[in-house]
């Protein structure tokens, strides 16, 4: 009896040591497998698929330096990469690569200064670009090969959790292959974009001449003008939610058509 119990108890010490040694091994795998988190998420190009993608972070969106001066020097590299690497990616799929100059120094110190409490290594969107795609397709096939090349930092799911006017997209943070350093990349639905570019964007300059007028006169807003800027976000509201239905409409008609297949 007392062999037995001996021998139950070595199988016990190395079952616990075995489990100890397992642990570490779990957790130096853990940012590998939060890195292919994202490509997993991507490999359904619909609306299911796209839904899927949670808004997280997978790693610190910091650059490497704390000096604005330097890392608004390096940009201009940063932004020649991203410009290369997203054109490339548009050669496989019917989209739009829309690049925009270099943040202004001027704007980044700015915005270091009030937001990011003079910490520049914060600043992510020196070097930033958009994609418009014409489908929820399109779209997500952009978003899979952006992952497979860059490594993903952080992204926001707006398709999922809409901003409160409607506009939908896709945000990500992204740290470039050659540089090393983290630009902002926005995927678009070419409707979705054109609505901001256009009606939303005039919803936006009136209701800033309301409020500016009110500001000009040292009073608050009154019930007419709130009404009106109410009025106006609503329309703006419409228009999304418009854009939107209709490329679930062309989703939901493709994985028809798929299944009939």
């Amino acid at each position: 009896m007392t062999k037995l119990f001996r021998t139950f108890f070595i199988f016990l010490l190395l079952l616990s040591s075995r489990t100890g040694v397992a642990n570490p091994l779990d957790i130096s795998n853990s940012k590998t497998e939060r890195g292919n988190y994202s490509a997993r998420q991507a490999q359904s190009h619909d609306l299911q698929g796209l839904y899927a993608l949670s808004s997280q972070t997978f790693d610190t969106p910091r650059q490497a330096l704390n000096d604005l001066s330097v890392l608004h020097h390096q940009a201009y590299d940063a932004q020649a990469e991203l410009a290369q690497l997203l054109r490339k990616i548009a050669q496989h799929s019917p989209t739009q690569v829309i690049i925009p100059p270099v943040k202004s120094y001027q704007r980044a110190a700015d915005k270091v200064a009030t937001k990011f409490n003079g910490d520049a290594s914060q600043i992510t969107d020196l070097a930033r670009a958009s994609i418009v795609a014409g489908s929820i397709q399109d779209l997500m096939q952009v978003y899979q090969i952006l992952n497979e090349q860059t490594q993903m930092v952080k992204q926001k799911n707006r398709f999922a959790e809409p901003k409160t006017s409607g506009y939908r997209d896709l945000n990500l943070l992204v740290r470039l292959p050659q540089s090393g350093m983290i630009a902002e990349v926005q995927l678009h639905l070419q409707d979705i974009a054109n609505i901001k570019n256009g009606p939303e964007h005039k919803v936006y300059e009136k209701v800033q001449f309301i409020e500016a007028t009110a500001n000009k006169q040292k009073r608050s807003l009154s019930e007419f003008e709130l009404a009106q800027i109410a009025q106006l976000r609503q329309e703006s509201h419409k228009l999304y939610h418009k854009a939107w239905l209709n490329y679930k409409r062309v989703d939901e008609a493709s994985l028809l058509k798929t299944s009939a297949a």
